[in-house]
């Protein structure tokens, strides 16, 4: 689509993609502070009104003229809502579910999360080009109003322990949440974990993946973009069932430790073998998907790690840490390259810089470097141990 939007607004790349980008400039800094919302305000007054805020910025894009800050304002409020989907739906989770459950649909909230970007993709395109990007924007923004009355009649009122809970929170100010989850040392040493993990999706997979399998394998990209695709189809098929297993063993430190250490033997292989045969590479990407994936615990061991009034805050936090930590990979792996990139002006005055395989596996190193350190500082992470929370006394009663 965006060879549409270039034309439509009248912009280059360049300026097109800093429009677009005001999405995570207003997503990131947001999960500091809608976990607090959460857990001072609940669940549906909150959800219900991001989800017409999502909806608002996708239709003012479709007939709202064709200045450039239309689409800049439209991709702020996409942003603005989408900060409390993830944050939200974990929030319900630790309201409605006992804590022996909460990883399991944490996994599970992944898992639709990224088959919803596959099937969302797969359903958008065809509907772009029969009916032109516009009408698209618009339908989408039609259902998310569905969506909106969806919530609001589906969510259920607010149980009474989750009344008394946040009772409590507002007796504190505003900030005191906050302030408890960030000085907590667990926090960031579960945080810096579950990045790691996310750093096979966010720069392996997201970014730099298919031009890596592209130059040490020889294969075509779209070849690549098949091998890539396995590294997340690992992740879908893991996040439940990491999520379940670490519900079943009542741990969350050992599914994230040996997380780590398989996923960093694995990259190290895919790093330090790039002969491999393409077969072989999609079996071990497939199988790093697989054991990443337990970073789902990682939302878990922070709620459980910290005081069940600010549980909507430990979420957003540990959110906000494992995308701090990607946004900072992506550009870090993309610096390594351009200091090692060569020059060959046959390539053309464009094209002129290029990178070896040998480029890529020492820029990528970064990712099984940080899973190894993530081991570590997995071992300076404590088992809570907690009583039984409000919905467990329920069942018994």
């Amino acid at each position: 689509m965006k060879s549409e939007l270039s034309e439509f607004y009248n912009v280059n790349v360049g300026d097109l993609s800093a429009s677009l980008a005001t999405y995570y400039y207003i997503y990131a800094p947001l999960q500091l502070f809608v976990g607090v919302l959460f857990d001072r305000y609940g669940g549906k007054r909150l959800l219900v009104p991001a989800t017409l805020i999502v909806a608002l910025g996708c239709i003012l894009p479709a007939y709202m003229g064709n200045h450039i800050a239309v689409l800049t304002l439209a991709r702020f409020f996409m942003g603005l809502g989408s900060a409390f989907a993830f944050v939200g739906v974990m929030y319900l989770v630790t309201v409605w579910h006992p804590s022996r459950h909460v990883a399991f649909f944490s996994g599970l909230t992944t898992t639709l999360g990224m088959l919803g970007a596959i099937m969302g993709g797969a359903v958008l395109a065809p509907f772009v080009d029969s009916l032109g990007w516009q009408d698209a924007f618009f339908w989408s923004g039609i259902i998310g109003l569905g969506v909106a009355l969806l919530l609001l009649m589906t969510i259920p009122k607010t149980p009474y322990w989750e009344e008394e809970r946040r009772e409590y929170n507002v007796e504190h100010k505003f900030f005191h949440s906050l302030k408890v989850v960030l000085k907590n040392r667990q926090t960031w040493y579960i945080g810096i974990v579950g990045s790691c993990l996310y750093l096979s999706l966010s720069v392996f997979g997201d970014l730099w993946g298919v031009q890596y399998i592209m130059h040490v394998s020889d294969v075509p990209k779209s070849v690549a973009a098949n091998a890539v695709a396995l590294l997340y189809w690992g992740w879908m098929i893991g996040a439940p069932f990491a999520g379940w297993f670490s519900d079943k063993v009542g741990k969350r430190k050992m599914p994230m430790f040996w997380g780590s250490v398989i996923s960093a033997i694995l990259f190290w292989g895919l790093i330090l073998f790039p002969s491999l045969p393409i077969g072989v590479l999609k079996v071990l990407l497939f199988c790093a998907g697989l054991v990443a994936s337990t970073q789902v615990a990682c939302f878990v061991a922070n709620i459980e790690a910290n005081p069940d009034y600010a549980k909507g805050t430990a979420i957003g936090v540990t959110n906000m840490i494992v995308m701090l930590l990607g946004g900072v990979f992506q550009p870090v792996v993309g610096y390594i390259l351009q200091t090692k990139s060569r020059m060959d002006l046959s390539l053309g005055p464009i094209n002129c810089f290029y990178n070896t395989a040998t480029d890529f596996r020492s820029a990528l190193i970064v990712i099984p470097v940080m899973l190894a350190i993530a081991a570590v500082v997995c071992l300076f992470i404590k088992e809570p141990k907690h009583p039984k929370d409000p919905v467990e006394l329920k069942e018994i009663e």
